[in-house]
């Protein structure tokens, strides 16, 4: 992705917390999408993998290097550090959506002060525990942002607004100097 500003970027919050924004590797991203018995075909394929189907569309599984998401009652998407291939089950469909998302990461105690003058949601500890994950909105763009650890997020965001969104979030991050 071609970037507006130089990454990484690290400063201090206008509440004088040290965040870093740089733009990682996303890896391998697939959706598998499905109707009638998702979760029992679903979850079968993601076993083979020794992977979990998440219950709730909040709560992330990871494993090692991969996490999977589930993004909608029929839908969940897998992302990894290497290539994973699903097997076809019908009525289910792997969809290969690698290169339709880049992965911005914030990190440090500035993190979720950052986040949450950009982002409508709660990312406190209590609003948005470590191991969960929300889909919302960053400047009227569709977004999921995982929190990973207790200052670490990542934002994955349309390829094509990449360049603006991370600018967004430097932006924001220069006007709270």
């Amino acid at each position: 992705m071609a970037k507006k500003h130089p990454m990484p970027i690290r400063r201090m919050t206008s509440d004088g917390q040290l965040v870093t924004i740089s733009e990682v590797e996303l890896g391998s991203l697939t959706q598998l999408a499905g109707w009638d018995s998702f979760d029992k075909l679903a979850g079968g394929i993601l076993r083979k993998k020794s992977l979990s189907l998440p219950q709730d569309c909040r709560s992330a599984f990871r494993r090692d290097l991969t996490t999977v998401w589930r993004i909608a009652p029929d839908r969940v998407l897998v992302r990894s550090d290497t290539s994973m291939s699903f097997e076809a089950v019908e009525p289910l469909v792997a969809l290969e959506l690698s290169h339709s998302r880049v992965c911005v990461r914030l990190v440090g105690p500035g993190a979720a002060s950052l986040l949450s003058r950009v982002i409508a949601i709660d990312l406190s500890a209590v609003g948005l525990p470590v191991g969960t994950f929300a889909q919302t909105a960053l400047h009227h763009v569709g977004v999921l942002v995982d929190r990973f650890g207790n200052d670490e997020f990542d934002v994955l965001i349309p390829t094509t607004f990449g360049v603006s969104l991370s600018g967004f979030l430097v932006e924001h991050l220069n006007l709270a100097r």
